[in-house]
């Protein structure tokens, strides 16, 4: 994977949603992830900017392979 990740902005707040795995504890450990057609944005709910939160995009194919990668322990 060297694909340029996209840091980005523009996606409205309401797209997102929290993950489930989200600890819960208030503490600001949230990942929320949102999907439109092939492109996937993944935000941090510590890092709100206006009617969005701080995210990078990529492909779903990307997102897939990063995924894949994480789990196998490749990277932590």
């Amino acid at each position: 994977m060297s694909r340029k990740i996209d840091l980005d902005r523009s996606w409205p707040r309401e797209t997102f949603r929290k993950s489930t795995r989200s600890d819960g504890s208030g503490n600001g450990n949230c990942v929320t992830v949102a999907v439109q057609g092939e492109e996937v944005a993944v935000g941090d709910t510590k890092t709100p900017v206006a009617d969005s939160y701080a995210h990078f995009r990529m492909s779903t194919a990307d997102l897939n392979s990063l995924l894949t990668v994480i789990k196998s322990g490749e990277i932590a």
